[in-house]
């Protein structure tokens, strides 16, 4: 068969083609290039309702919605389904099908507006119409871009205190190959004081190890409710900065942790903005078969009783590795406090140091002064490392991770109208009374020592990891991404716990204050006005 007659039958193949498919295409969004963006055609209102002609009538039970071959999110408080999208990509993308008849989208300019369409949460109208049982409905979309995690639990209820059995599903299209993971789950409230709020923090415990939204692979997850940390975004900035100054040091084990925006639903119920983030565990921080051992430190105040502390320290502490109880382990944390909250301040200078990475406790004591952790500083939300030096060093140095950072960077920790309320106080950005304990200990026993060390440190974190160009970028970045979302707004109209006063300058403002502060402070007088201990 000659050239031409192959080329004139593909020609006239090519053409039933677009005969058959013209009609459902037609109105269909294409990218630059030509490539459908969605599989769903997108029609004029007036032709929709001339398909809905006598005799239709709607659906008692609408049929069902996937987006990719998997149920959509839904929030049946106000009707509405919801589709992740990719904010990189630029334009809409995704397979969307139903359980009954056939698909069409409402023309709507949104849909070349995809940015927009995110950022405003924009509601679209898709209809089901099935012309065989003459049967419709209407579902209201909208598309968010940011991951969407749905947990449902095997009773139908809500996540309670108790744990309950059920399934987690995420969609996230960053991610080519791992756009959507199942897994059957575990999940309980969480928390200490953060149980009272009227928005839940959740553990989320997977029968598989999975890796979501890029972290590690593991079975224990911590969904944080983030109902105290106004602009949703002390947190999250507050562990990617530590991690950028603790990947600077040569310490092996104070990365801390990382943490990742989702939209979380449970049972057709849209629960707002929430902060998954990965444990700070053994497997965290690669202690493996090691002698260390791990505490978390929940409570501020020590127990009263003499230093003979070990059968009572539990009561501000918790070991988290190793699980065996022992007695024995609790002996490194009670020679530190011993010597890091004597009244009297420090009596052995080189007992003091050999219980500390110093590296590490001059890099945890920048970062609470800059962040101004006011939460942080005494002890309580941190972890504890005591780090086995082995045989040719043996004894226990001390690591410290921050943790659960909603009362930083301005936003100062104090009992308002609503409990546990953080507010933005502009006075802090020139507070120096913001020490962690022991390094304060040992800087009034050694100030010249102590006091070069945290200046030379300090400038050295400036050049770079610190510079006002980095962190207001990073700033930038997460608020582009909350905000360009739609995530952002939808939560606090579910949540509007702290609009009344947040505003997201007041963060740009104290970073670029307290930057300004600290670096006058580690100059000349900052030594003079450093505190006194007050244990």
């Amino acid at each position: 068969m000659g050239y031409g007659k192959i080329r004139q039958k593909r020609f006239l193949l090519a053409f039933c083609i677009i005969c058959l498919l013209g009609p459902l295409l037609a109105g269909c969004i294409f990218d630059e290039t030509g490539s459908l963006r969605l599989t769903v055609p997108a029609v004029a209102a007036g032709e929709i309702q001339k398909m809905l002609g006598e005799g239709f009538r709607e659906y008692e039970v609408k049929p069902e919605l996937y987006f990719d071959g998997h149920s959509l999110a839904y929030d049946s408080a106000e009707d509405v389904y919801y589709i992740t999208q990719n904010m990189g990509d630029g334009f809409f993308s995704g397979v969307l099908k139903s359980s009954e008849g056939r698909l069409y989208w409402q023309k709507d300019r949104y849909f070349t507006e995809f940015a927009d369409a995110l950022a405003k949460g924009h509601l679209f109208s898709l209809y089901c119409i099935d012309e065989d049982t003459k049967n419709w409905c209407r579902y209201r979309v909208v598309f968010s871009g940011m991951p969407i995690m749905v947990i449902e639990t095997q009773d139908g209820g809500m996540i309670r205190d108790d744990t309950c059995d059920g399934e987690m599903r995420l969609f996230d299209l960053r991610f080519p190959g791992r756009e959507y993971v199942s897994a059957s789950c575990q999940t309980n409230i969480r928390g200490g004081t953060s149980r009272g709020f009227a928005k839940k923090g959740y553990k989320l415990t997977l029968d598989d190890k999975q890796s979501l939204l890029g972290m590690r692979r593991d079975e224990d997850w911590i969904l944080a409710a983030l109902y105290d940390d106004h602009g949703l975004i002390h947190n999250k900035f507050s562990y990617d900065v530590w991690r950028d100054i603790a990947g600077s040091n040569l310490v092996k084990k104070d990365g801390g942790t990382t943490m990742e925006y989702v939209e979380l639903f449970c049972n057709d119920t849209y629960l707002g903005v929430y902060g998954l983030i990965e444990r700070i565990d053994a497997k965290e921080l690669s202690l493996g078969e090691t002698e260390d051992i791990l505490y978390k430190c929940y409570g501020r105040e020590l127990p009263e009783e003499s230093l003979d502390w070990i059968p009572v320290l539990d009561k501000a502490y918790e070991i988290k590795y190793p699980a065996e109880e022992d007695l024995a382990n609790w002996q490194p944390l009670q020679e530190y406090l011993e010597v890091f909250t004597d009244k009297d301040g420090i009596a052995d200078y080189e007992q003091a140091v050999s219980l500390l990475n110093m590296e590490n406790a001059v890099d945890h004591n920048l970062f609470i002064m800059l962040s101004y952790g006011c939460d942080n500083n005494r002890r309580k939300n941190t972890f504890f490392l005591a780090e086995w030096g082995g045989n040719a060093n043996p004894g226990y140095t001390m690591i410290k991770i921050p943790w659960d950072c909603n009362a930083t960077w301005g936003n100062f920790w104090r009992r308002g109208e609503e409990f546990n309320n953080t507010i933005y106080e502009p006075v802090r950005i020139t507070d120096p009374n913001l020490w962690s304990e022991d390094m304060k200990a040992l800087f009034l026993c050694r100030p010249d020592e102590i006091g070069e060390l945290m200046r030379r440190r300090w400038s050295e974190l400036r050049r770079d990891i610190l510079s006002q160009e980095r962190l207001v970028a990073m700033l930038d970045g997460e608020f582009s991404y909350l905000h360009g979302s739609g995530a952002y707004d939808r939560n606090y109209r579910l949540w509007p716990n702290g609009t009344a006063y947040w505003d997201d300058r007041y963060i740009y403002e104290y970073v670029e204050g307290r930057l300004a502060y600290l670096d006058d402070y580690f100059e000349t007088p900052w030594l003079d006005e450093t505190p006194a201990l007050d244990y």
